[in-house]
């Protein structure tokens, strides 16, 4: 049986896991969409990376709905370590 840190590890994971799904998702609607010309323009690109503020303008309300929700799930995350702490989180060296 875990106990309450081991469970509090496991959401944090769980919570990891849906940030990165609901990004992915997010750059996905973002590239089919408002987003098209730079992903033509990406299409050579085997390693072009995004961060979240490259979405923080955008027009469209799915894309803006989805970078709220990515945004809120890295502000509870963020609240988590400061409660938790890194090393009880199993963080080292990942913040």
């Amino acid at each position: 049986m875990m106990n309450y840190q081991e469970k509090v590890r496991e959401a944090f994971e769980i919570l990891e896991d849906a940030k990165i799904k609901v990004f992915t998702a997010l750059i996905q609607v973002a590239m089919s969409s408002e987003y098209q010309d730079i992903d033509e323009l990406l299409s050579d690109e085997k390693n072009f990376s995004f961060r979240i503020s490259d979405f923080g303008h955008a027009t469209d309300p799915n894309i803006n709905t989805l970078h709220h929700v990515v945004r809120i799930m890295e502000i509870a995350e963020e609240e988590m370590i400061a409660w938790n702490g890194q090393n009880n989180l199993n963080l080292q060296g990942n913040g």
